[in-house]
């Protein structure tokens, strides 16, 4: 068991609402296992009987499971094997197996990276809660989709609305032709309204190479039957149980669909498909493929789609083909989303653009809303020798705001780097390389990066937005060893605010670094405080498909816009006029009419790492500005020892602290030849204040004092420090001693 994985399993024993945890186990693949006991908050009349009306116990064991990914990624969480299922934030069930919880809107690694293990933790005790009290989600708010799992690969396009309205509402079929294309066991589709007939057609496949092909199948779509007993009406939550063939027909029984027919037509497609004279069924190297769509009339309408109040339940059927048994039919099944004369040289010169600078190697990393607008101004202006990372479809409800929009009636068959690249291309760039990989991943792995990465790349440029990629970058080997430099961009309060964090030469000051010394900004710098807040404290979310997670940040394209424009313009001054050695810190915040932006840079000189011993593998970072105001202040107080609190960031998974502020000493601090007293005079309200003002970001991290007559940490100065650390609940506290031969530092955590 790894260090990482020891730390995590210490906060769930810390944990006040972890009644117990077992001892870890470790289980397949280097991940480990521990069971926690959790006391539920039964309703009253529930406390008698030890169990609830919904089927929750009053002490419910659960099992987190570290994978040997933690903590880039979040641990598993599995209830008990009979845990009910007719609730909803369900994720999808194999019976016989642990029941996964949904309790988390978005990702639970952005959950784990944006506020700790903690509060994935405290997100399962509200959880339980609130199943045992039957309120996990409010009928008055609407109807929760059914939760589709991540690793689903096969999307289906089409219009709800329209669905609805052409399905017919006495039970029977409607059957269709749609053109899909398959990758990887994935099948793509948009169905066009009105369908197109099936008549006599049958399935059609063109082979392009080893993982993927098009072609054309049939779509099976139903509902129940409208009836006066509403039996229609599908009140049961029900989690998706869909795993292969068997259960796809008895889900369709769930919703009260003929399954017999939704058999029968399946078998008469396949043998109709395969026995057809005009095409030979063994060149079906990907199988035999056709849509079926269940749709499920709810009491209420759906969560994100007022007014329909039918759910869309897609799902994908594969026949493996045997040539020499064709009458066997080995079908699988799996569920599926619903988802709503020109040169470089030319451009370069349009735009000002020196051809020399235009030439400069870039990578951009994210290729969503943000970082396409940027890539495009960028390109548009001649810089075309761009590597592009990304790892996502282009979907329906991208076009709102990103820089590409897909033709409205084609398939959507490619990611948003291959379709960067096409448009990198329509602009003449011929030294232009699209990478389909996970960005967090690729910067971890530094093989792999110094072979897919040019090490003439001048800029990297990160926009995705996520809070593991961030996590990644400050734990990067590769990034320190090659010359690019890094430059972090990214927007708060609802495009109120952008930034951009240009990393030092060497990574003398890196942007997990600089991040915080953005927040300490935030402290001294009301305007900007309140344009990063925004108007809540919260992203908000619309749904954009029949899934739990399909939701997306409200935020019109014009305000993308904006800041794409101005930050691409300092990056633009950068390539142009040459990147400077020191780290910088732009920021663009609006003003009173929140239209303008207000833009301010700074200069940030080299973070110094502090040597400590006997840490526990604690890496202590602390800004020059932060060293300047203590060399200042022991020098005022020349002869006589002085001191102030610590303010900074604690990274649990990267096992960094990063100090970037202080809190001056109080006035009742005692200051003496060989002793400081930090006094509490208002202490703990500028402590708070400082918290506030830095939007909940940096805190209280310890404390420094010096000694002019030099030595390190005194037996009183370590007891002090225990104390601070008994205060912190499991994170480490700082003790800082000036020192004429430079700072000593120390680390506690209890």
């Amino acid at each position: 068991m790894n260090l990482a994985i020891k730390d995590g399993v210490h906060q769930l024993k810390r944990h006040k609402g972890i009644l117990s945890v077992s001892e870890p186990v470790e289980v397949e693949g280097g991940s480990v296992s521990v069971e926690i006991e959790i006391e539920v908050a039964l309703p009253s009349r529930a406390k008698a009987t030890g169990i609830s009306k919904t089927g929750v116990r009053d002490k419910e064991i659960c099992i987190v499971v570290f994978g040997s990914n933690w903590p880039m990624n979040a641990p598993k969480i599995w209830l008990r094997k009979d845990f009910p299922l007719n609730l909803p934030h369900i994720n999808p069930h194999t019976p016989g197996q642990h029941v996964s919880p949904c309790i988390s809107e978005g990702p639970l690694s952005e959950l784990l990276h944006r506020f700790g293990l903690d509060a994935v933790i405290d997100q399962l005790i509200d959880w339980l809660g609130k199943a045992a009290s039957g309120t996990l989600i409010n009928l008055e708010h609407g109807w929760e989709p059914t939760r589709r799992d991540d690793s689903v690969h096969s999307f289906i396009v089409c219009s709800a609305e329209k669905l609805v309205a052409e399905v017919p509402k006495d039970g029977t079929f409607l059957s269709g032709v749609c053109n899909y294309l398959t990758s990887e066991g994935g099948l793509y589709t948009v169905l066009p309204f009105p369908l197109e007939q099936l008549g006599e057609a049958v399935f059609a496949q063109d082979h392009h190479g080893p993982t993927w092909s098009t072609g054309k199948t049939a779509v099976f779509i139903a509902r129940a039957a409208e009836s006066h007993t509403l039996s229609h009406i599908i009140g049961v939550y029900q989690p998706e149980t869909v795993v292969d063939f068997e259960s796809l027909l008895a889900r369709a029984n769930q919703l009260n669909i003929d399954s017999q027919a939704l058999r029968q037509l399946l078998d008469d497609f396949y043998v109709a498909s395969v026995f057809d004279r005009h095409q030979d069924s063994a060149n079906w190297k990907h199988g035999l493929y056709a849509v079926v769509i269940l749709m499920a009339q709810r009491p209420v309408s759906l969560i994100g789609s007022p007014g329909r109040n039918v759910e869309i339940l897609p799902y994908i059927v594969r026949y493996e083909i045997n040539a020499k048994e064709q009458l066997v039919k080995n079908a699988s099944a799996h569920p599926a989303f619903h988802s709503h004369a020109l040169s470089q040289e030319l451009l370069a010169r349009a735009s000002g653009v020196d051809l020399v600078a235009a030439a400069q190697q870039l990578v951009f990393m994210g290729c969503g809303s943000l970082g396409s607008k940027i890539a495009l101004h960028l390109g548009r202006a001649g810089y075309g020798a761009a590597t592009l990372i990304d790892n996502k479809i282009l979907s329906p409800h991208n076009v709102a705001r990103h820089a590409l929009i897909d033709p409205p009636n084609g398939l959507i068959t490619a990611k948003k780097v291959d379709l960067m690249k096409d448009v990198f291309e329509a602009l003449t760039h011929t030294n232009v390389k699209a990478l389909d990989a996970d960005v967090a991943s690729l910067i971890l792995n530094s093989e792999e990066f110094k072979a897919q990465i040019s090490p003439q790349a001048n800029l990297i440029i990160d926009t995705t937005a996520s809070l593991r990629v961030f996590s990644a970058e400050s734990q990067s080997s590769v990034l320190n060893e090659i010359d690019g430099r890094l430059v972090r961009i990214s927007m708060y309060g609802q495009g109120g605010c952008v930034a951009l964090l240009l990393e030092g030469h060497k990574r003398s000051a890196r942007v997990d670094d600089l991040t915080a010394m953005l927040f300490e900004r935030c402290r001294h710098n009301e305007s900007l405080r309140f344009a990063m807040a925004g108007n809540t404290s919260e992203p908000t979310t619309i749904s954009v498909g029949d899934s739990c997670s399909s939701v997306t940040t409200v935020m019109s394209d014009s305000y993308i816009s904006r800041s794409a424009s101005i930050a691409s313009i300092q990056v633009e001054r950068w390539l142009e006029n040459g990147v400077p050695v020191n780290a910088m810190v732009c920021v663009g915040f609006t003003g009173e009419n929140g239209i303008e932006m207000n833009w301010e840079s700074t200069q940030v000189n080299a973070f110094c790492l502090l040597d400590v011993g006997d840490d526990g593998g604690w890496k202590i970072r602390i800004s020059k500005q932060v060293s300047d105001y203590i060399d200042t202040d022991v020098e005022k107080w020349t002869g006589i020892e002085t001191g102030g609190a610590l303010i900074g960031r604690v990274s649990l998974h990267n096992r960094t602290i990063s100090i970037v502020g202080v809190v001056d000493a109080p006035p009742d601090s005692i200051r003496e030849k060989t002793k400081f007293i930090l006094g509490t005079q208002n202490l703990v309200n500028d402590l708070r204040l400082a918290n506030q003002n830095s939007l909940g970001y940096l805190c209280f991290i310890g404390t420094w004092h010096s000694h002019p007559m030099g030595g390190g940490h005194s037996d009183v100065d370590f007891k002090s420090l225990r104390m601070i650390s008994e205060d912190y609940r499991g994170l480490p506290a700082v003790s800082l001693v000036w020192t004429p031969e430079g700072l000593k530092c120390a680390v506690a955590r209890w």
